[in-house]
């Protein structure tokens, strides 16, 4: 059984150095998929890490990306993990293990050392369910048959969970290893992260359309008030919620962005269901 890391990067060699220091000696096939607009990437790629393999990027967001290095794999089985990624000793044994007899393999993530700061973004799987794309393993046949990543997400948003979607409705053996083990370190974002965060949103519409949930005009205005409620009346009646303070924070962001984030919302509902 053979597999293929791939680890799609834009703009990050320190994080990505990181990252293949992590897999040292690995008989699997390593591809760079490397969406940065200069050379620098690949000339420390190529200089410090001459088992994994380089390739150009396509320029068109993450999604994009992933698929550029899947479709230059070799091997039976793709292996994904960001480059912001820290993946821990047995990580790859520990997928291969898993991956006899079912399509798709999530492995462990966690980020060690997060805080309840709401300036701060980190992923986290730790019991399964959670198809993100950082850490995750699928037959090489299963991914070319769902079409890989749809591209039409442009930014990392929404992108993974329209693929776990497909994975669902195609009714495909789905394992946890909590073995497979990455570290998705917290990333500070600060108040421009935090913009940058809320007009993401988009994305989401998009996610809704591929999904068949596209909501009229009217709907839509309905669902984001009620679940603005929902988020605040669960903060006011239950206790030992996780991550209070960042919970707090963003429900009280979402009221004081609410009359900006709304019409961009239905605009970009419209928009995507015009392309339909």
């Amino acid at each position: 059984m053979k597999f293929s890391v791939i680890i799609p990067t834009c703009h990050r060699p320190e994080l990505l150095a990181q990252c293949l220091r992590r897999l040292p000696g690995t008989e699997a096939e390593i591809i760079v998929s490397d969406d940065g607009r200069d050379a620098a990437t690949r000339t420390f790629v190529e200089r410090e890490f001459p088992h994994a393999r380089w390739l150009a990027g396509p320029h068109r967001g993450p999604a994009a990306n992933r698929n550029q290095g899947a479709r230059a794999a070799a091997g039976e089985w793709l292996a994904f993990v960001d480059d912001d990624c820290e993946p821990q000793p047995g990580w790859l044994a520990a997928l291969e293990q898993a991956a006899g007899d079912v399509d798709v393999v999530e492995g462990r993530t966690l980020a060690p050392g997060a805080t309840d700061s709401p300036f701060e973004e980190h992923v986290e799987n730790q019991t399964g369910g959670v198809l993100w794309s950082c850490n995750f393993a699928i037959r090489r046949d299963v991914f070319e048959r769902l079409h890989g990543f749809d591209e039409d997400f442009l930014e990392a948003g929404g992108e993974d969970m329209e693929l776990a979607w497909r994975v669902a409705q195609a009714g495909l053996r789905v394992r946890f290893a909590p073995d497979a083990l990455v570290h998705h370190p917290p990333r500070h974002v600060g108040w421009r992260g935090l913009w940058r965060r809320t007009w993401m949103i988009r994305w989401m519409s998009l996610y809704r359309f591929k999904t068949g949930e596209a909501r009229s005009f009217p709907h839509a205005m309905v669902d984001e008030v009620v679940l603005l409620l929902r988020q605040t009346a669960q903060l006011l009646t239950r206790r030992h919620l996780p991550w209070p303070r960042r919970r707090c924070f963003h429900v009280a962001w979402s009221w004081l962005t609410f009359p900006f984030v709304l019409p961009y919302i239905l605009y970009w509902d419209w928009r995507f269901a015009a392309k339909r």
